[in-house]
């Protein structure tokens, strides 16, 4: 699976010794996890035909559950009534990752025509037109929520509703290149409102303050937008290039940052990008990778991701010290496309 081979990638290796040092708690209960997860999605009312193996990448430590799980840990220190039942945020941790895959499998759906990701998507997605209708990974991630309170369900509904305007954004797209602004809304709509309910439903389970809430929103929202960049720079930079998946962001209308700097600059690679989507010339993916990187774009896509974690960083400064906040900074600190 794709995000198995750029979770690698994007953590030096370092940094990840660290993070399993500080969290190895945490890390050993995502195993738990990844039953569960199997257990809600080959549950009653899946899809005929629908097999769950392909969503899950077993051994790679799955992101959005180790911020739910983290968030809680991180939020609760200091504060002496505070206390989240273990299986509540385990559950709340497959309920992050569940809108992940919700949103991965609407990418794929928007792919290209007769590609074998696109059918398969559409058979999970059936005649569903919104995010909430009858979509199998969405109901399962709200039924896990429903009785965790209004304001846990209510931030799920926030990050379906911006996941929901990132999808309509992509239907645009489709056929031509997106702005610099619209890539990074884009990259918040998509990622960063995932890892923003991950940090802020953790928070939540702990019984944190408004203030300690919103810091971890906002750490949550920024590192998910670094991670997102992080991810497309990956596929750009790598030794080991995936020109397939450069080639279903462009079919999806899902906007690359660095494809939209250097197409400010040259008009070209904005042609490319729009003959690339159509999808029928997978050769035009290195004449467009090697534009990118003369144009500089490359470059200036990192800072924007230096930034992003920089600015997630900062967020934690909400919260008191603690190994668990120190685990959070580790994420973003460690990136590296």
């Amino acid at each position: 699976m794709r995000s198995s081979f750029l979770t690698r990638r994007l953590l030096r290796s370092k940094q990840v010794r660290e993070f399993e040092q500080l969290a190895a708690e945490t890390l050993d209960r995502l195993s738990r996890i990844d039953v569960a997860m199997g257990d809600l999605l080959s549950g009653e009312g899946a899809p005929p035909g629908f097999q769950p193996h392909h969503y899950l990448a077993p051994g790679v430590p799955r992101i959005r559950p180790m911020l739910v799980l983290l968030s809680v840990e991180a939020a609760r220190r200091g504060e002496a009534h505070s206390g989240a039942d273990p299986q509540r945020a385990e559950d709340l941790a497959a309920a992050a990752e569940l809108l992940h895959l919700a949103i991965a499998v609407h990418d794929a759906a928007l792919g290209r025509q007769g590609g074998r990701r696109r059918r398969a998507a559409r058979r999970l997605v059936g005649g569903a037109v919104g995010w909430l209708g009858g979509h199998h990974l969405t109901l399962r991630a709200l039924e896990i929520t429903r009785n965790e309170g209004p304001e846990i369900l209510g931030d799920l509904l926030d990050a379906l509703r911006e996941a929901a305007e990132g999808h309509a954004l992509s239907q645009t797209l489709q056929g031509r290149p997106a702005t610099v602004e619209q890539a990074m809304r884009h990259a918040e709509n998509h990622t960063g409102a995932v890892f923003s309910f991950a940090c802020r439903a953790g928070a939540r389970l702990a019984g944190a303050d408004r203030a300690v809430v919103s810091g971890l929103g906002r750490y949550g929202r920024h590192a998910g937008v670094a991670w997102h960049l992080a991810e497309d720079l990956a596929l750009l930079t790598g030794e080991e290039r995936m020109d397939d998946a450069i080639e279903d962001r462009a079919t999806a209308g899902r906007p690359m940052l660095a494809v939209s700097l250097a197409a400010k600059r040259d008009p070209n690679v904005a042609r490319l990008w729009r003959d690339l989507s159509q999808g029928e010339s997978p050769e035009l993916v290195p004449p467009l990778i090697d534009a990118v990187v003369q144009l500089g774009a490359i470059d200036e896509g990192r800072r924007q991701l230096h930034q992003s974690a920089w600015t997630a960083r900062r967020a934690l400064n909400a919260l008191p010290p603690s190994p668990h906040r120190e685990a959070l900074d580790l994420l973003v600190s460690g990136l590296r496309p």
